[in-house]
């Protein structure tokens, strides 16, 4: 009798072993629980701060004090760029190295105050001399020309249609410009605020030369005063740059670029940026006032 009971006994332990108390074997592997689908409100950026960084690339060539503009030179890993306010009216054509490619001095320019930098589907270069720190300028332009014929050079002079009365004052610093794309043969103008650095106002123009008003088009908070501006090759995404960081949009409206939720993103320590262009839909290339080049994944 007693060893049928523990025969019995035996007989349930090894039940238990190979079945589990639910009825499953316990060698099978249960099936994964799914990782939840939508992800909470930030996790996707929160994920990007902590993951993925500028990486630097090279040091601007000496002759490049504070780059503040950026745009593709036409072949691969080529850009053009410029210095910032009351420096000569030259380009320079450098590449992903670090390496001065070509100078190209403009000698019916002048630079007031140069700030971005544009480039059409036709090759034609764009040079944003919209920089107004002192709020006195009222009369704005923009440079066009093609680097294979810098001599023939177009201006296009504007003004801002909603400056009230076209004066200059001290109470309303929202007409300083250091962001400037190019889109669908129009020229777009995103401007940096000075009063408290969070509203950026986007503003259209046409890309011929000419005198104009620029049109308010849009209005955005950004939390940070706007240092440059591109738009993806494929015109998805709408980039714009404040120090050390990147705000993405991505347009759902035909014409409404700030109609998307806006995505922000941190570069790492790459101190104060001040130019950034898109060299696929997914890369950009992003300089800053110290000569450093860097490049960033989206």
């Amino acid at each position: 009798m007693r060893l049928i009971f523990k025969i019995f006994l035996a007989l349930i332990f090894c039940s238990v072993v190979l079945y589990g108390f639910n009825g499953q074997s316990a060698f099978e592997t249960s099936s994964p629980i799914p990782l939840a689908t939508t992800a909470p409100a930030n996790t996707a950026s929160v994920n990007k701060l902590n993951e993925n960084l500028a990486v630097k690339i090279a040091d601007l060539p000496k002759e490049i004090k504070e780059s503040s503009g950026i745009e593709e030179g036409g072949q691969l890993g080529t850009f053009y760029t410029h210095n910032d306010a009351n420096n000569p009216a030259t380009l320079y054509k450098i590449d992903d190295k670090g390496n001065l490619l070509a100078t190209i001095n403009l000698s019916n320019a002048e630079n007031i105050d140069w700030e971005d930098l544009t480039r059409d589907d036709k090759g034609n270069i764009y040079i944003s001399d919209t920089g107004n720190n002192s709020n006195k300028r009222l009369r704005l332009r923009i440079y066009k020309l093609n680097p294979q014929n810098p001599e023939k050079l177009a201006e296009i002079n504007f003004e801002y249609a909603d400056r009230k009365n076209g004066t200059a004052d001290k109470t309303h610093y929202e007409f300083d410009c250091e962001a400037l794309f190019w889109h669908q043969n129009k020229l777009h103008l995103v401007t940096k605020d000075r009063e408290d650095g969070v509203l950026a106002k986007l503003y259209e123009l046409p890309d011929q030369p000419g005198d104009y008003e620029a049109k308010l088009i849009e209005k955005h908070d950004v939390n940070l005063p706007v240092t440059a501006a591109d738009i993806s090759p494929d015109g998805k995404t709408l980039l714009l740059l404040s120090k050390g960081k990147i705000h993405l949009f991505h347009p759902s409206c035909k014409g409404q670029f700030f109609s998307g939720e806006m995505q922000t993103l941190n570069l790492g320590k790459v101190g104060q940026t001040e130019a950034a262009v898109f060299t696929g839909n997914k890369t950009v290339v992003i300089t800053n006032e110290n000569g450093q080049m860097y490049r960033y994944n989206l």
